[in-house]
């Protein structure tokens, strides 16, 4: 009876101290949109200063969460996986340092730096969305969607607006993954929204 009773003594230690350790968490892995394509410069004789606001998005992209589908009609977010910042915030100096290295315009501003401005672009992020349901591209395909219209502010009108969708496979089923193919993507649109800006102003 007495040894039952040494030994129990010796066990409540044990279950005391396994009741209070800390529990293992998955580590949180934060992840960035730092791509730029290569400077295409078209030099423009006039001085054009262009405003470039931050972009809207769509409900569904106004967080830092990164989103993906596993089946039609259904967004989730990863639990353990995230962006730095909201796709906005990290997509608009992208847009400025690009139409900076087209020299194409004297000065490209956001509102926190404002001064004169000729023109402005706005933009919208209708999709951001690493997609796991297309199966012509196994296992995924990152699609970005951005819409842009381009403001005249001499005369208040709008002078051309258009949408840009891009679209690349995802090589492995895994949040760097995608990661990785939403940083080409946006390489892509970055160049392309360069040559819709120095097509429609001066």
């Amino acid at each position: 009876m007495n040894k039952f009773i040494f030994l129990t003594m010796l066990f409540i230690p044990f279950v005391i101290t396994s009741c209070f350790s800390p529990v293992k968490t998955e580590p949180q892995s934060t992840y960035v949109l730092n791509t730029l394509p290569l400077p295409h410069v078209t030099p423009s004789y006039r001085k054009v200063a262009l405003l470039v606001m931050r972009p809207e998005a769509n409900s569904l992209y106004r967080t830092k969460q990164m989103a993906y589908t596993l089946m039609p009609y259904q967004i989730a977010y990863y639990a353990h996986n995230s962006w730095a910042e909201r796709p906005s915030d990290m997509l608009q100096p992208l847009i400025v340092k690009t139409l900076q290295n087209t020299r194409h315009f004297y000065v490209v501003l956001t509102p926190a730096s404002m001064g004169h401005y000729d023109y402005v672009l706005n933009t919208e992020i209708e999709e951001f969305l690493q997609n796991y349901t297309d199966y012509t591209h196994y296992p995924g395909v990152f699609y970005l969607t951005v819409r842009a219209q381009i403001t005249n502010m001499a005369t208040n009108k709008i002078i051309a607006t258009q949408e840009f969708s891009v679209s690349e496979p995802i090589y492995q089923e895994t949040p760097y993954a995608g990661v990785a193919a939403a940083n080409t993507a946006t390489k892509k649109l970055l160049r392309a929204l360069a040559d819709f800006c120095v097509r429609n102003v001066g």
